[in-house]
């Protein structure tokens, strides 16, 4: 029998990636139905999955007795009040980005599951990338010796048109960070820890006449290093790259890729730590990579669901406290100036 019986809030486009997941999994989780909204998504989904049912408006999918599991794939402003509403009926929750804008409601959301006795899990998928689970063991063996400095980079092209509906707004989107930096914002701060903001500064370069700017960037001080962080959907005519660099006393690495899905770069000043890191590469991977590496990425959503079954603390709300905080760290020194 499934684990969970699971219920969809919100159909858009990040839907069908939930979908497949449940389909994967259908042994520990059970789609018992939907509900969107916007008609027309209704009309098609009634179509597309006749065998699921589908709830004549959002209050019944919280009612529903045979339903542990809401999974919510809403626009980011609802989040917090449709996860309240959820654990309130007795019903465990998977988020998508970003559970809260704030740190306060997250405290109260993870008080308030511990009292129902549910779980929330958030989708941090990019922290499943097989590159980023080789970086953390190497930095747990101190391959790269003292880390010296990070810098994380994200310059990617939306069209004029994108910051338009609920991401029109600060209160409906939360901002670029919120938005579009927080997984690797997250993989900064899972690898390196959570730094202080010491300035932060935010530009309207391509979308002038939004209430939301395109780019972020911040000085970040991580107590016996620092770091420099750049967020900007100002590119053209397309994507140009996300990385981060690690540089230390003994070598550096630069993962990048569509989602620091590679290691692009890897350096070491002894060829002791480049065996070592070959070893890991080995034990991990199970095949021997060279300096210029790719490594890719693994079904992200898939495996997300399947390791919310048997690794449960890797994607538990507290989880992405850490990189709310940093953001908000973030948004309020701008806000400042």
């Amino acid at each position: 029998m499934a684990q969970y019986n699971v219920a969809v809030l919100g159909c858009g486009a990040i839907f069908s990636r939930h979908l497949a997941a449940l389909n994967a999994n259908q042994a520990e989780y059970n789609f018992v139905g939907y509900y969107d909204p916007n008609p027309s998504i209704q009309a098609k989904l009634a179509i597309d999955l006749p065998n699921q049912k589908q709830y004549l408006a959002e209050a019944d999918v919280y009612t529903d007795n045979t339903v542990n599991c809401i999974v919510i794939l809403t626009p980011s402003h609802l989040h917090y009040q449709q996860i309240k509403t959820a654990l309130l009926a007795g019903k465990n929750v998977i988020i998508e980005k970003p559970a809260s804008f704030k740190t306060s409601q997250l405290n109260e959301l993870i008080e308030l599951a511990k009292q129902q006795g549910v779980h929330i899990f958030c989708v941090l998928q990019v922290r499943l990338n097989q590159s980023i689970a080789v970086v953390k063991a190497l930095l747990a063996d101190n391959l790269l010796g003292t880390i010296r400095g990070a810098s994380l980079v994200q310059r990617w092209q939306r069209p004029v048109d994108y910051f338009s509906g609920w991401r029109g707004t600060y209160a409906g989107c939360g901002g670029v960070l919120n938005e579009f930096g927080i997984h690797y914002l997250d993989i900064m701060q899972y690898l390196l820890g959570v730094p202080r903001v010491r300035s932060a500064q935010f530009f309207n370069t391509k979308f002038v006449n939004s209430e939301v700017a395109d780019s972020a960037y911040a000085l970040l001080d991580f107590g016996s290093f620092g770091g420099t962080m750049e967020i900007s959907l100002a590119a053209e005519p397309r994507n140009i790259e996300v990385s981060l660099i690690i540089m230390g006393s003994n070598g550096y690495l630069k993962l990048g890729g569509k989602s620091l899905d590679q290691i692009t770069a890897i350096d070491f000043l002894n060829p002791e730590s480049q065996q070592k890191y070959e070893k890991i590469c080995q034990q991990m991977l199970g095949y021997k990579i060279d300096n210029e590496v790719t490594i890719g990425a693994c079904p992200h959503h898939p495996e997300l669901y399947k390791q919310i079954i048997n690794n449960q603390e890797l994607f538990d709300i507290q989880q992405t406290m850490n990189v709310i905080g940093l953001i908000e760290q973030i948004n309020q020194l701008d806000k400042s100036n």
